[in-house]
């Protein structure tokens, strides 16, 4: 079994570590499709619909949202926001992705870094978060960006 990654420990305020941690989930999402032979780039626009874009042997460039957790389930939903700042009073915009918004959903586990590479269409007919206990198939599973570019 893995151990955990250590988390926070240098105490930062909650709110600042939630934005630094999700950043990290990108960074360690690109790393890995990388470290997995896949040409890929961070997508630096806040609040888009997709994190990254990867090169799929040269053919295709496919749309990446990332999603981290350490609580044993991804959400698949973007637009929602939370923290000090956010207004209270301002109706929510969250949305649950589509293949108009991204290709793939790339989970990474942010306790260990295992990586679920998850085609978009899979999730259409799932509710808006999964289990990592559900998603076994997808664990490591970076040949479905192959399958992806040939459907």
């Amino acid at each position: 079994m893995k151990k955990d990654w250590s988390k926070n420990i240098t105490n930062i305020d909650d709110g600042i570590f939630r934005t630094i941690n999700g950043n990290s989930d990108e960074m360690i999402g690109i790393g890995r499709c990388m470290k997995a032979g896949f040409p890929c780039s961070r997508v630096d626009i806040t609040n888009g619909r997709y994190d990254a874009i990867v090169d799929v042997d040269g053919k295709k460039l496919l749309r990446i949202q990332i999603k981290g957790t350490t609580t044993g389930s991804f959400s698949f939903t973007g637009g929602g926001r939370s923290g000090q700042q956010i207004s209270r009073g301002v109706e929510q915009r969250t949305y649950k992705y589509t293949k108009d918004d991204c290709d793939l959903i790339l989970g990474v586990d942010g306790k260990n870094g295992d990586c679920y590479v998850i085609p978009i269409e899979d999730i259409k007919q799932w509710g808006k978060t999964k289990a990592i206990s559900k998603l076994q198939d997808y664990k490591e599973n970076w040949d479905l960006l192959k399958r992806i570019v040939r459907d």
